[in-house]
């Protein structure tokens, strides 16, 4: 057995990123803590992206299989 945590999904990053910034904008993050929620933001947003552009590149290659089946892996 594992004992690492598994990866939050991009639905959980979300969530999160969604969080910090609430409180950013609800002035509710304390001062000693808006610097780390700003890296973390960041570091999210950085992560949340390149999930998109790997799923982007998933389904560009699937829509190319359809259209010519002998181009597949």
């Amino acid at each position: 057995m594992s004992d690492e945590e598994p990866k939050p999904t991009y639905e959980q990053k979300m969530a999160r990123l969604d969080e910090i910034l609430t409180r950013i904008d609800n002035s509710e993050t304390p001062i000693d803590e808006l610097a780390e929620d700003v890296k973390e933001g960041a570091r999210l947003i950085k992560d949340l992206e390149a999930k998109l552009k790997e799923v982007e590149t998933e389904v560009a290659d699937a829509f190319k299989e359809l259209e010519d089946p002998a181009q597949g892996p």
